[in-house]
């Protein structure tokens, strides 16, 4: 599973990660959570338009490759129930530049991730050259 933020940028890297998916010749699930409940349905928000393309972009290498859009207040635990969910092996996070004030008031995603997740992580520097 590939969990994707709205920051995430639909270049090389990307690449990177889908060539690697096809060595591993397993199934891609590309998730996105967007903070809050529902969300009108006319109205795409910016990590459903990274999410799109990204999805098409790995798409083009490996057809095996799905996505899934969640709105929850808690993106960890949304997160790990869509892992158990989907039965899913590994989980492959990009980590952001955020600064400590943006982690104070937006609370640390990342960590909180690591702390409840069952499953190995892969995460990925926000300075990754896409290199595998």
């Amino acid at each position: 599973m590939l969990a994707i933020s709205d920051h995430w940028v639909c270049d090389a890297r990307i690449d990177a990660l889908a060539t690697w998916t096809l060595k591993l010749e397993r199934e891609v699930l590309c998730v996105h959570v967007a903070p809050g409940g529902l969300q009108p349905e006319h109205i795409e928000t910016p990590g459903e338009k990274v999410l799109k393309e990204i999805t098409a972009r790995i798409a083009k290498m490996n057809p095996n490759v799905q996505s899934l859009l969640l709105f929850a207040t808690d993106i960890a635990e949304a997160l790990n129930k869509t892992i158990g969910e989907h039965r899913v092996s590994l989980l492959v996070m990009g980590l952001s530049r955020q600064g400590l004030l943006e982690r104070l008031i937006e609370g640390n995603i990342p960590r909180a991730i690591f702390a409840q997740c069952q499953i190995p992580i892969l995460a990925l520097p926000a300075n990754w050259d896409g290199v595998i």
